[in-house]
């Protein structure tokens, strides 16, 4: 017994269709399908709520088959929370490694969505390991970009 693997993650989101624009459209990921998902006591039990009924957008990366869930709550109703910051309790957070954070910078701002900085260079014991920045989904989650010239999780 013990984990296998992460097999997706996943956020709530207030409008499916407009989340696949960003996250297919802007960041390249691939759609494999939008789902309706109602009348299932199974996701009822699962989730906790009575008469569950949800719109599902699975999305994967061409390259490493990350797999990204966006669901949108049709009942019960989605709750909005005022505060998504990142010091929030419980804020979550997806980073891709990109080939050049400015250039991402420049379409993210070209799309029309904002960013929570410009890239800046990430400086650990005097040399330069990435340059990152945050950028901002159509409901405000952070989506972190950097473009990585040391291992940034192993030094």
């Amino acid at each position: 017994m013990g984990l296998k693997l992460c097999h997706h993650h996943g956020f709530t989101v207030s409008d499916v269709d407009r989340s696949v624009q960003f996250y297919r459209d802007v960041l390249g990921l691939e759609l494999v399908r939008v789902s309706d998902r109602s009348d299932l006591p199974s996701y009822d039990r699962m989730l906790g709520y009575d008469d569950v009924k949800l719109r599902i957008a699975i999305l994967r990366h061409p390259v490493n088959d990350f797999i990204l869930e966006l669901v949108q709550y049709i009942s019960p109703e989605v709750r909005t929370v005022q505060d998504l910051e990142n010091r929030v309790l419980g804020a979550s957070h997806l980073a891709f490694e990109v080939d050049d954070v400015d250039e991402q910078f420049k379409a993210l701002k070209a799309a029309g969505f904002d960013t929570i900085n410009p890239p800046v260079d990430i400086v650990r014991d005097g040399k330069k390991v990435a340059r990152g920045m945050y950028a901002l989904d159509p409901d405000g989650i952070s989506i972190e970009m950097f473009q990585e010239f040391h291992d940034v999780v192993s030094e």
